[in-house]
């Protein structure tokens, strides 16, 4: 059987230059930076918070806003946290103080924003009524008196230039270690979850009174975890509902399945989890290998699948359109046309991990259907064709139908420990392992090679850094320095566009965003002379050069060819 087992000697090594620099005076936790467009001018921010209480926000090449007087920043997150369709900034400090930051106008109008043109204000800009009389309880609030201490810490905003501006203060539980904005439960408006350092996982929702003129987030749930939580994210199951992953030691999670009418804008919620715990599941994902259960855990949800260049590629043709299939011939049939990871397709069977003992790949691939299905007895002829009632082969179809459409909608999901495993899972099946000799520190989705689907970008604390795709094709790029915090998303360093980007922290206060991360593909290939000549004309001059050459002369003649184009003098 084949080792199932990457080592880091077998990846290639790839090196990025264009990078960027900035001095951050502080100390940064591992959530303290992020990517993200704060202000809803279509361009993504860089967001970097520290222990000292400082916000920095980076634009393009220069530090666009810095706001002091935060206290020990923790986590810092950017979403659509009032549901208007706008993102906010959210900063959250170890004390248990959350300060919401929005741009009081969009630099770029043509994107959806709280302005119209149809009116203004008094000051001249634009600006939308009908919205402002319903949001105001949040965009124009005032701050509460329990947070009038805070208040003047807070950065000034500048409206000239769109800079962000603190619409909100609030208490909430102390020792916030990761935070979350997504909608969990399926309501069509966001969540705000919160995963302590007590092993608690807290989610809230944005509550705005326009008749009082004022917000706060109130509280839905509460869950407390058997152990201490790595990160918490977002995984659709199999029938598209949302769920929140949170990682716990050992290469587990818990599983949380939030329903609407748990999530009760109530306090008292608090109090009674009853109706919270009846949707927690525990995973282990795999018995056979004792982890040692003191390690942490990352793990990265909705992992987007790459785009399919033809609609039959990313189906599975179960049943003929007869009314009689081979039984035989639906296995192969459905053995050849699942796609799975690179050592399972060319062995064509079902293989064992080394790394965890599990069976890579699931049922879906590898099973042989029984004859005998809910309890619906099929007969063979001479002739090895199911025979049986027309309904009965018609509930069958739909029946398989359905289950290859829901194993379909299925996205995978990434897990990291600290000793260096790195697995893809895919309804609680491992379809890959591998182990390195680091220590991974933080998980992050990237596309680096713009085919549409995400890689896994893996960050270890000496910063060595591992980008995997979902075949578990991988190179590995190392940082220069340790690292004490990591980030990875499409950042823009010019106007109107982004490119996928790195950014590292490390112990000398310094922040490198390394940009322009693209990769052409994560498979090695042949490199030629006539590969690198894209026009006509150049590849006829080629075919006239080597006309009448021996194979030889040819060989050695595009060898030359080649290292001149890569490494001539031009």
């Amino acid at each position: 059987m084949p080792d199932k087992t990457f080592t880091v000697d077998k990846m290639r090594a790839v090196c990025f230059v264009k990078r960027l620099q900035w001095d951050v005076p502080g100390t940064l936790f591992m959530h303290g930076m992020t990517i993200g467009d704060v202000d809803n001018d279509g361009d993504n921010e860089l967001v970097v918070g520290t222990a000292e209480g400082d916000l920095y926000i980076f634009k393009g090449t220069e530090l666009w806003q810095k706001i002091t007087g935060l206290g020990l920043v923790t986590s810092v997150a950017i979403g659509d946290i009032f549901n208007y369709g706008r993102n906010a900034l959210i900063a959250i400090s170890g004390d248990g103080w959350i300060h919401i930051y929005y741009s009081p106008r969009s630099v770029n109008p043509g994107f959806n924003t709280l302005h119209s043109e149809n009116s203004t204000s008094e000051n001249g800009e634009p600006l939308d009524h009908n919205v402002s009389r319903t949001k105001a309880g949040s965009l124009n609030s005032t701050i509460d008196s329990n947070t009038s201490d805070h208040k003047n810490n807070v950065g000034k905003s500048d409206e000239s230039t769109g800079k962000m501006e603190c619409v909100h203060v609030q208490r909430i539980p102390a020792n916030t270690k990761v935070v979350l904005i997504a909608d969990v439960d399926q309501d069509g408006a966001n969540e705000l979850i919160i995963g302590l350092t007590d092993r608690v996982v807290r989610s809230y929702r944005w509550s705005s009174n326009a008749d009082l003129g004022s917000g706060k987030l109130v509280g839905l749930n509460k869950w407390e975890c058997t152990n201490q939580i790595g990160s918490v994210t977002l995984q659709d199951d199999s029938e598209g509902k949302p769920t929140l992953l949170v990682a716990q030691p050992g290469g587990t999670f818990m599983r949380i399945k939030c329903n609407t009418d748990d999530c009760q804008v109530d306090d008292e919620c608090f109090n009674d989890s009853s109706k919270a715990a009846a949707s927690i599941d525990y995973q282990t994902l795999g018995k056979s290998r004792m982890r040692n259960p003191n390690i942490s855990t990352e793990i990265l949800g909705n992992l987007k699948p790459k785009i399919k260049s033809s609609p039959d590629d990313d189906s599975i043709k179960c049943m003929s359109s007869n009314d009689t299939t081979r039984h035989s011939s639906f296995s192969d049939d459905l053995r050849n046309k699942c796609t799975v990871s690179e050592d399972v397709s060319e062995n064509n069977s079902p293989g064992v991990d080394d790394v965890d003992g599990n069976v890579v790949g699931g049922n879906i691939i590898f099973q042989d259907f029984d004859t005998k299905r809910d309890g619906i007895d099929y007969l063979e002829d001479g002739n090895n064709n199911i025979r049986g009632s027309d309904s009965k082969l018609d509930d069958l179809k739909k029946q398989i139908n359905s289950e290859s459409q829901t194993k379909k909608n299925s996205k995978s999901y990434a897990l990291a420990t600290l000793d260096g495993t790195i697995m893809l899972v895919k309804d609680e099946i491992i379809l890959w392992a591998m182990q390195v000799d680091h220590h991974i520190a933080a998980l992050c989705p990237l596309d680096v090679t713009g085919d549409g689907a995400d890689e896994i970008i893996a960050c270890s604390w000496d910063g060595q850094t591992y980008i995997l795709d979902q075949q578990r094709n991988s190179v590995r790029f190392q940082f220069e320095d340790p690292v004490r915090a990591f980030c990875a998303g499409m950042y823009s360093v010019f106007p109107r566009s982004s490119t996928p980007c790195l950014v590292y922290n490390n112990f000398h206060n310094k922040i490198f965003l390394y940009y322009d991360v693209s990769l052409p593909s994560m498979m090695v290939t042949a490199l030629n002379a006539e590969g690198l000549l894209e026009q006509e004309e150049q590849k006829e001059m080629l075919r006239k050069l080597l006309t009448g050459s021996s194979d030889c002369e040819r060989e050695a003649q595009l060898k030359q060819l080649t290292e001149w184009l890569l490494y001539g003098t031009h």
